[in-house]
């Protein structure tokens, strides 16, 4: 099976960076191709502001 992990966390030693490591070599153990797709390392843009959700979002 074909599995793309999308992982989005700026620090690899995290928890949830040795999730994806683990994901990833379970995965990898068990015959299936992994593709992991890093964000971060991507200069993913993390940051949430009014802009995104549009013209029809009110705050509270």
């Amino acid at each position: 099976m074909k599995t793309l992990i999308v992982y989005a966390h700026p620090e690899p030693k995290s928890l949830n960076g040795s999730l994806k490591d683990l994901a990833v070599s379970t995965l990898l153990n068990a015959g299936h191709e992994v593709r992991v797709s890093d964000l971060y390392a991507m200069n993913w843009k993390a940051v949430v502001d009014a802009t995104d959700y549009g013209p029809t979002h009110r705050a509270r």
